[in-house]
């Protein structure tokens, strides 16, 4: 059709087109430009033919806008479509999605050069708005977790120093045995439960024999070499459901809960034996030791107080009777004596 063929129709899409067109020479200096061009950058047509592709670049631009510039007039890259800012007349920037290409003679040398964009900058704002979010947001979460772990790190430390807390004040410091504030809770804990399950329970206080000549003779640290040995030996040789703990200076003290009479003299005295038998090795010097241990069993009195007072008094009972000797309060129970 001949209106597809005229001028007039090719003038009027310029013209009419929503997006902004113009034209340059090889230099950059424009040559032609639309009214969408004029919209968008504040210059009449006129103007604009006064106007380089420089004079409408940021200052910060213009370098990578001219090395673009230089590759499409070489040849090198045609066509190509790329984000860049531009510089109004009233000094204002915005973005713009550009399409460029280079314009060939009819030698098909690179003449000038065509560009179509559109105005970008509300969705670069909002892109780089929700960028700066994300980060901000990615940063806040890295805080946080930072925060977390050093929180959690602290009430780590924290949970730790608690518990050595609760260990410096429930056990003694020397050898690591239960202390005497622990033990008396234990007692009265064992004795409710005695108390429920209707089964006996023993309490024993077992005493270091001659331990002053050992602090006399050896000195102070074989006395605690000797005191923190006997608590390995308590550990390992009682039962697991038994408890063993420092009751002050060379006193210790068991508790045997759901036992006999029977059952808790056949602990103390493997407990003695095996005192008795062992070797103590200190500062190159060897030397034996032995205990005596006095224990009240009950299996319907449940004063903690009478109980261990009858605990002390057997134990004293086997000191005052030749030392190294289990004995029981009870008359029920037959004291055994050991080898003196």
């Amino acid at each position: 059709m001949d209106i597809l063929q005229s001028q007039e129709l090719y003038l009027s899409i310029f013209e009419n087109a929503v997006v902004a067109i113009g034209v340059t020479d090889k230099n950059g200096n424009y040559l032609l430009v639309n009214k969408a061009w004029c919209e968008f950058m504040g210059y009449t047509s006129a103007e604009a033919k006064t106007l380089n592709v420089m004079d409408l670049t940021p200052p910060e631009d213009r370098l990578t806008s001219q090395n673009t510039f230089d590759i499409l007039i070489s040849g090198k890259q045609t066509p190509l479509r790329k984000r860049r800012r531009y510089l109004r007349k009233d000094g204002s920037i915005f973005w713009a999605d550009l399409y460029v290409s280079a314009i060939h003679d009819k030698d098909k040398k690179p003449a000038g050069v065509l560009g179509i964009f559109t105005n970008i900058d509300r969705e670069v704002k909002a892109e780089h708005a929700q960028n700066e979010l994300t980060g901000y947001l990615e940063k806040l979460s890295e805080d946080l977790q930072n925060a977390h772990a050093a929180m959690s790190n602290k009430n780590a430390e924290l949970q730790k120093a608690y518990t050595e807390m609760e260990q410096l004040a429930r056990h003694d410091a020397l050898t690591g045995l239960y202390n005497r504030r622990t033990l008396d809770d234990i007692i009265h804990s064992e004795i409710q439960r005695s108390i429920r399950t209707h089964r006996g329970f023993a309490i024993a206080i077992a005493d270091i024999d001659n331990f002053k000549k050992i602090n006399d003779g050896y000195g102070h640290d074989c006395g605690d070499y000797v005191l923190k040995s006997l608590a390995l030996i308590f550990r390992e040789q009682i039962r697991t459901t038994d408890t063993v703990g420092r009751w002050g200076g060379e006193e210790f003290l068991f508790v045997f809960p759901e036992t006999t009479c029977e059952g808790a003299r056949i602990v103390l005295e493997r407990v003695r034996e095996t005192i008795a038998e062992h070797d103590f090795h200190f500062d190159n010097r060897d030397f034996k030791i032995s205990i005596t241990a006095g224990f009240s069993f009950h299996s319907s009195q449940y004063d903690a107080g009478i109980i261990t007072k009858e605990a002390d008094t057997a134990l004293y009972n086997g000191k005052n009777n030749g030392k190294n000797q289990v004995v029981c309060f009870q008359a029920e129970c037959t004291d055994i004596e050991a080898d003196q």
